[in-house]
């Protein structure tokens, strides 16, 4: 499929020459992913400001075509950049990285789609600003936009980065600019500040949707505080029901002074500090706890941090402490200070381990910070026979195989048991590690990240993983779980037209957008309803 003569001068008219891209060399980089599911893409669009998106998006409706817009392309694990239907032309949004407004005394920003963790850091650098960056471990060069716009979450005190979007603008597919009605109305700065508006509250229509392009958003922030304290418990498999129970206790009693709280397994725990991971095939458990016994390594550790001042994070711990009384083995808790302090006595003492241990919570203190970090991103590198780059990393570019399972689950110490003996039981069936870490993102829910890994260079592999996941899938729905987020491969599980959630989704699509232009199949069906359509009830 190709641009038709009308379309791609009207379109070169827009946005120059240089940024509108066709044929198979270029595009290339936009149609691999983690997932080893590739897509044919029309071309790559790059418009510089908010006018020229809503020109493309004026100019598509009237040529008819389909277009899936995209900010950084850094969703490893569920995509990347690639569309979820083929011959789409790519809209990359990734030159807008205008930092519209940031309010140091109410503690916002509002953000254009290609503004990164990392630009938002060097802004604040520059202008004095002590904040801390909403970080994720997709890295430095995630958009900060996209990812709440995904429901993504991190683990400083603004874990719920869609909590935290308080407001947005949005091209609509007939080339409208959408605004809430209390901006419309005259609230532009409350607007700002008041996430649920006045009216039918109709921002998170364009979460994990494909009803708008959204131009802008406003990020609540968090001030960097006086003290964060990473503190790590570490648990005995037999007293994992007792630990998730702790956890509740700890996020109900300490409430916004820590952030999202994670319960990891040795294999996780392992797949951070062990270089010779075995690329062909799953661990054996008993090499698992040969290598964790001499790692020093707990079956599971409780991870997470404090915030505030001094004396609120020394009451915290304690909470801590008497939460997991009789349950851990270990409690360690790191500052900044504590850090420094281990780094330079460490330098001569003869303990490697502990001094490889220290480097990674050193690593993973900077991330609790709020300072945007490529610790998370190795994990995607485990199976690549290329081993790790020496340059940026990009999980896509680089032939890396992760597909991300990341159900909900109540904070219920029976049900999460449950969940995490199927998961291994899955995982390893289908030659898989099952890697598992459990965040509780309240007092109520864990959210399971569950990263499938598999060498693309290895025949069948691929196919492997992906059993496995639509197993995990399968014996997760038999549970009454199911994922917060999902892949380019299983984003039509939501457009049953017989059940009245998808079938009201498609039918507000049908509205915006009735040709089905904006990103078929995001979220939805690649198909739009029939008109007369009923919903099954």
């Amino acid at each position: 499929m190709t641009l038709q003569s009308q379309a791609h001068r009207d379109l070169v008219a827009i946005v120059g020459a240089e940024n509108l891209e066709l044929g198979e060399v270029p595009l290339q980089k936009w149609t691999v992913n983690t997932l080893a599911s590739p897509r044919k893409i029309l071309g790559i669009i790059r418009p510089k400001d908010q006018g020229q998106v809503q020109a493309v998006v004026l100019a598509c409706l009237q040529h008819k075509l389909t277009y899936s817009p995209v900010s950084s392309g850094k969703n490893w694990g569920y995509g990347g950049a690639t569309p979820v239907a083929e011959n789409v032309l790519m809209v990359d949004l990734s030159r807008l990285r205008r930092i519209v407004e940031f309010n140091a005394k109410l503690s916002y920003v509002v953000v254009e789609p290609g503004v990164t963790q990392q630009d938002l850091l060097s802004y604040m650098r520059t202008y004095g600003h002590d904040f801390m960056v909403p970080t994720t471990g997709a890295g430095p060069q995630a958009s900060l936009l996209g990812n709440a716009l995904e429901r993504g979450y991190g683990i400083t005190p603004v874990e719920d980065h869609f909590g935290a979007l308080l407001g947005l603008k949005a091209v609509l597919p007939d080339g409208r600019i959408y605004r809430s009605a209390l901006h419309e109305l005259g609230g532009d700065y409350a607007d700002q500040v008041f996430k649920w508006k006045t009216g039918p509250y109709l921002d998170g229509l364009f979460t994990q949707s494909n009803f708008g392009v959204v131009l802008e958003g406003t990020l609540g922030l968090a001030p960097k505080p006086e003290n964060v304290t990473q503190f790590v418990v570490f648990l005995p498999d037999e007293e994992f029901e007792n630990a998730v129970e702790a956890v509740r206790e700890i996020k109900l009693k300490l409430g916004g002074i820590v952030g999202g709280v994670n319960l990891m397994n040795k294999r996780r725990l392992l797949s951070m500090v062990e270089t010779q991971w075995n690329r062909e095939q799953a661990l054996e458990e008993i090499r698992i706890i040969e290598i964790a016994k001499k790692r020093d390594l707990p079956d599971w550790a409780m991870v997470g941090a404090l915030y505030g001042p001094d004396e609120l994070v020394r009451g915290g711990l304690a909470v801590i402490r008497e939460a997991c009384k009789g349950i851990s083995q270990k409690v360690v808790s790191l500052s900044r200070k504590k850090y420094e302090f281990a780094n330079r006595l460490l330098r001569f003492l003869p303990l490697p381990n502990l001094r490889l241990m220290l480097a990674n919570a050193g690593r993973a203190l900077e991330i609790l910070e709020g300072t945007p970090s490529r610790v998370a991103l190795p994990l995607a590198y485990l199976k690549n026979k290329q081993g790790l780059p020496d340059g940026e990393f990009n999980p896509d570019r680089d032939g890396c195989g992760l597909i991300w399972f990341a159900p909900l689950i109540p904070l219920d110490p029976p049900v999460v048991r449950d969940y995490i003996q199927e998961v291994a039981t899955i995982c390893l069936f289908h030659d898989v590690d099952p890697l598992i870490t459990l965040t509780a993102i309240s007092q109520r829910c864990l959210d399971s990240t569950i990263p499938i890994l598999f060498s693309k260079s290895s025949p069948g592999d691929a196919a492997k993983a992906k059993k496995c996941y639509d197993a995990l899938l399968s014996e997760c729905a038999r549970m009454g779980l199911f994922p917060y987020r999902l892949d380019i491969d299983h984003m039509h599980l939501l457009s049953d037209p017989q059940i009245p959630a998808f079938w009201l989704g498609q039918s507000i699509k049908k509205i915006l957008d009735p040709h089905n232009l904006l990103s078929p199949g995001r979220y939805s069906s690649a198909d739009l309803l029939e008109p007369g359509a009923k919903p099954g009830f």
